[in-house]
């Protein structure tokens, strides 16, 4: 089946047997595999009886995807920081293309979410427990 990556536009097509997403392998993207996609080999695939290998992308289940940054995020990160004059942010920009630094933007940008929503939930239940003056009793 054919996939196009929503993300960078990157068409690919995909011979795994992933049943729901699928990392875009061109700039690592979750991609969306369509509920009525199903892989059906070539004719020329069932008279050779040849098993198609998987495509060199990594399926990630629903819900699965990680929190964390990663390396390269992280360093797209601290190089932002680093930015104190739009000259600067300029120069940032020229080091990544543009799907690339849309890409690293979108991918950091929704983990930051995810993260300050989880933060927000942990300061509630901080605060129910202070004003309960719940703790765990010292053995």
């Amino acid at each position: 089946m054919i996939l196009e990556c929503e993300s960078c536009g990157h068409e690919w097509e995909y011979q795994g047997e992933g049943e729901t997403y699928v990392r875009c392998p061109e700039c690592e993207y979750k991609v969306k595999i369509p509920a009525e996609a199903e892989v059906v080999p070539s004719e020329e695939d069932e008279k050779k009886k040849v098993k198609k290998m998987p495509a060199q992308a990594e399926v990630i289940p629903p819900g699965e995807e990680s929190k964390t940054f990663n390396s390269e995020e992280k360093e797209f990160m601290r190089e932002l920081a680093e930015c104190d004059e739009p000259e600067d942010v300029r120069e940032l920009f020229l080091k990544y293309d543009q799907e690339e630094f849309n890409s690293l933007k979108k991918k950091v940008k929704g983990k930051a979410k995810e993260i300050s929503n989880d933060l927000e939930i942990y300061k509630q239940i901080e605060e129910v427990m202070e004003e309960s003056n719940w703790n765990y009793s010292e053995l």
